[in-house]
């Protein structure tokens, strides 16, 4: 047999299986999953991945009795607020406020509706993924407050605050100006007669009044259509507040943390809420709050 005879009969085995092997798309080793076969003209694409994400449910990541409600409080009154109410009473969006559907719902159903928002409607997505500000932790602090405004008593008149006081000297022998008054009318709460923990009040007004009065009280933020402006600063406090008596210094702060207050004003945007009628916070974190406050204003 010629060498080229024995060439032509080793190639045309070799060729066959090469023929075989080309006849099966996408060929791959045992064992590995085959890759699919794009039809002819096809552009490999990412859209349809991407559609699929979009369009997927948001689960809630955290229990609610992991959430915060005293922290979810200064978000929705900074973020829902405008549509919803300072109290959750509605304004151009649907009342929150002993709302049966908060109530019957279940926090899934609220957290996916506050997450990815309500199409046809002036309700948005507020989760980061979808394009809003708010995370999944803070989400979900905001349906624990929600829970705080449920079988509550419904909303009376707001009392007008007091006039502001002002600095300027009362003449000799003039009368003790009352202490300024929430409008939420009430008498101190249990947490009044406590004793407080100044170091431990520290890091719970950081924690839940700094949103609003500012890092150690000594300046309140924007408070739009409020007669004030701005959220009132706590160092120093309102005069009549003070007191040397720290009894009477507590009894007149706590009233505004148990029972919250509204600013005066046409449609103020900020509000104090109720961190003691409410149950946002424990009356030990209260007195806490109070006795870092009265040290505050001990110390300016």
């Amino acid at each position: 047999m010629s060498t080229r005879t024995l060439i032509t009969l080793v190639a045309i085995p070799i060729l066959a299986i090469g023929l075989a092997a080309c006849s099966s798309p996408n060929p791959q080793p045992p064992g590995l999953t085959p890759i699919p076969t794009l039809a002819a003209g096809t552009e490999p694409t990412l859209v349809p991945v991407l559609q699929v994400a979009s369009s997927a449910t948001v689960s809630a990541p955290v229990t609610s009795t992991q959430a915060d409600a005293a922290l979810g409080a200064p978000i929705f009154l900074k973020n829902c607020s405008t549509c919803h109410g300072a109290q959750g009473e509605g304004v151009d969006g649907p009342a929150l406020r002993n709302s049966q559907y908060i109530q019957t719902a279940g926090d899934q159903a609220v957290f996916q509706t506050i997450a990815e928002g309500r199409p046809g409607t002036k309700m948005p997505a507020w989760l980061q993924i979808n394009g809003g500000p708010l995370d999944e932790t803070q989400i979900t602090d905001v349906i624990a407050y929600l829970h705080a405004l449920q079988n509550v008593a419904p909303l009376g008149t707001a009392t007008p605050s007091p006039p502001e006081p002002t600095d300027t000297p009362l003449p000799p022998n003039a009368p003790t100006p009352a202490p300024a008054q929430p409008s939420i009318s009430g008498q101190p709460g249990p947490a009044a007669s406590l004793t407080g923990n100044a170091d431990g009040g520290k890091g719970l007004f950081g924690k839940y009044c700094a949103a609003c009065h500012g890092p150690e009280g000594v300046q309140g933020v924007p408070n739009p259509d409020s007669d004030d402006g701005t959220v009132p600063s706590l160092k120093p406090i309102d005069p009549t507040i003070a007191n040397a008596d720290p009894t009477v210094f507590a009894a007149n702060v706590d009233r505004f943390i148990e029972h919250g207050s509204v600013p005066s004003g046409p449609s103020p945007l900020i509000m104090m809420p109720a961190f003691g009628d409410g149950h946002l916070l424990t009356n030990q974190q209260i007195a806490d709050i109070i006795a870092y406050l009265i040290a505050l204003n001990q110390t300016r």
